[in-house]
């Protein structure tokens, strides 16, 4: 058998099986999905607010240290 003629054959049953699957995902718990997205989330906030105020350090002292230098 060639390989057009499995896939022809076969094509019908592997998307019946894969939709099955995916419907079976996404109906699985969307709290779940939620409060994970949220952790997520609260955890890149907290990663950006600390890497804006570590920049706003880094500024504020590369300033203050050539201010020094220059007097």
């Amino acid at each position: 058998m060639s390989i057009k003629t499995l896939v022809r054959q076969n094509a019908v049953k592997v998307v019946a099986a894969s939709t099955a699957l995916v419907a079976g995902v996404a109906s699985a718990e969307p709290a779940a999905g939620i409060a994970d997205a949220i952790a997520a989330g609260s955890e890149n906030v907290g990663a950006v607010t600390a890497g804006v105020i570590a920049l706003a350090a880094l500024g504020f002292g590369l300033t203050m240290i050539v201010s020094w230098l220059r007097k």
